[in-house]
């Protein structure tokens, strides 16, 4: 006991310092603030211990905050935006069911750390020399402790609110943590057996992802969870079945002999996963990085821009090149709304009832609209390309940074994805529409035209927001990352607009009026914005 609790000392010294520098460096990256610092803050030994108490506690507050999220968020939330009307008792009972397949079942495949390929792996067996068992007991041992108390609170919390007793959420907690440790030692055991890490092997995981959430979510339509969840999951054979499995992981996990060799599986120099930095860049990269065919003879034909000069011909030949970030994500969404809406339709004929229950969701639900006409838009992705193929480059030249320069690209794109991002759009609103008119429901020409409106309007807000954000932040450093914090912290404001509207209450028509005067006043802000300092902001960082 002694000598882990020594090995753990030295792992959390480890893990502070390390913290307590990326702290210092954020901070030196902060308006004002970060003008005070320099380089010489690092060698300032108290400093330094300051920030590392600050990182610890840090890491305790989002060990709490991220189980309230998460059980907030992903279980409690839909399940009330789904079934709100049902008695509570068959509410909590989805909520146990939605519980159990995602942290149960999905998160003991997708979310273990003994064979996970990790930095603090790495740097503290291979470059500090601690043994790998020694390690890996402390590890674990801090893992099961800090995973249970972190759940404690939220558990209690959210077995309040459906009225359930306390004991059910602290006995939750600890059955969790118990099947977690029974999946880590699963890991482990094939590992041992098969040499594979499962982790690792991404096509599985994400199946096993997409399955989980799939069958998780499922119920709520049905209105009924498919198991009775209350009674079986807090019945004596079940939680004595997981203490004894959980003690039995425990015990083959503090025995096993191979942890050298597990360590050194995950912990490759030349593994990406150990440097998330360079994982992110390669795959920002790719994500907007050009290939052969876009600079085909087939796709720059001979006269093609004929009529177009200055930067209309520049912008012409780039929308051109890149026809693939323009049009892909443009048929993929064309190719997901389609099935949605023939899904919606074979129902109409193979499951009345059920078809009448999405008919009466798609009215009471229309706010989730805001949401998913963000993920609708492309915005995001052709700025990226936009800079790492076009204005990284050209933003060293002078005559780019020109005032009519900048507004005459911005007037160009912004046309251009706006005409884009109405595609789906218009889509979308074929789709409701014609569902909605089907289904016998209340919905007449007026309530159509006003909802459709507000689609379209939504397309075109995100189409300024978009590139607002970019001329106006210009996040993107040379490796693609995102350094601007306000680039990310309005993103999260927008994100969370949509979030609250979900919760509103109110007729189609009357929600459709106050989105499009919202979405109207925001871009007529956000133009007055470009037009006014984007000469000063638009600049490679």
């Amino acid at each position: 006991m002694a000598a882990m609790i020594s090995t753990l000392n030295t792992i959390m010294k480890i893990r502070g310092a390390s913290g307590a520098n990326r702290l210092l460096y954020y901070f030196g990256r902060l308006p004002l603030i970060g003008k005070l610092m320099n380089d010489s803050v690092y060698s300032k030994a108290s400093l330094k211990k300051t920030f590392t108490i600050a990182v610890l506690i840090l890491k305790m507050i989002w060990g709490f905050l991220s189980k309230f999220a998460y059980l907030g968020l992903v279980v409690y939330l839909p399940v009330q935006l789904a079934v709100k009307e049902l008695p509570i008792a068959e509410r909590y009972d989805l909520y146990l069911y939605i519980l159990v397949l995602l942290s149960f079942g999905v998160g003991a495949v997708s979310n273990a750390i003994i064979l996970e390929p990790k930095r603090d792996k790495y740097i503290c067996v291979k470059l500090m020399r601690l043994p790998a068992d020694k390690y890996m007991h402390a590890v674990m041992a801090l893992r099961a402790l800090t995973f249970f108390v972190y759940f404690i609170p939220a558990m209690l919390v959210f077995a309040r609110v459906y009225g359930a007793p306390l004991w059910q959420g602290l006995l939750l907690s600890l059955l969790l943590s118990l099947w977690r440790i029974a999946g880590e030692a699963m890991h482990l055991w094939i590992f041992d057996r098969q040499e594979i890490v499962l982790v690792k092997k991404n096509g599985l995981v994400w199946a096993v992802i997409g399955a989980g959430y799939l069958l998780a979510y499922v119920p709520l339509y049905m209105r009924s969870s498919l198991l009775d969840m209350d009674n079986m999951l807090f019945s004596l054979p079940l939680s004595l079945a997981l203490v004894v499995l959980g003690a039995v992981s425990a015990l083959y996990i503090a025995r096993y002999a191979g942890y050298r060799n597990a360590v050194d599986a995950v912990t490759k120099i030349d593994d990406p996963l150990l440097d998330m930095g360079r994982m992110m860049k390669e795959a920002n990269m790719k994500q907007v990085e050009t290939k052969e065919k876009d600079f085909s003879a087939e796709k720059l034909r001979p006269g093609q821009f004929a009529g177009k000069s200055g930067f209309a011909y520049l912008n012409a030949i780039f929308f051109s090149r890149h026809k693939r970030f323009l049009i892909q994500p443009i048929q993929r969404r064309l190719v997901i709304i389609g099935a949605l809406s023939a899904a919606g339709l074979l129902a109409m004929f193979a499951a009345p009832d059920t078809f009448s229950k999405l008919a009466r969701y798609l009215i009471s639900s229309l706010p989730v609209l805001v949401i998913a006409m963000n993920f609708t838009s492309i915005g995001e992705r052709v700025c990226k390309a936009m800079f790492f193929n076009c204005d990284l480059s050209l933003l060293r030249y002078g005559f780019y940074r020109e005032r009519s320069a900048i507004l005459s690209n911005f007037r160009t794109r912004l046309l251009r994805i706006s005409g884009l991002n109405l595609i789906p759009a218009a889509a979308i609103c074929v789709g409701v529409n014609l569902l909605l008119f089907l289904s016998g429901e209340h919905w007449g020409v007026g309530e159509a035209l006003i909802v459709s409106g507000a689609i379209m309007g939504l397309s075109l807000f995100f189409s300024v927001h978009h590139l607002f954000m970019y001329y106006i932040f210009q996040p993107y450093s040379t490796e693609l990352n995102v350094k601007n914090p306000f680039f990310s912290i309005v993103n999260s404001i927008v994100l969370a607009v949509g979030v609250v509207c979900m919760q509103f209450q109110s007729s189609p028509a009357r929600f459709a009026m106050v989105v499009l005067l919202a979405a109207a006043a925001y871009m007529l802000i956000a133009l007055f914005l470009v037009y006014k300092y984007s000469s000063r902001t638009f600049r490679v960082k």
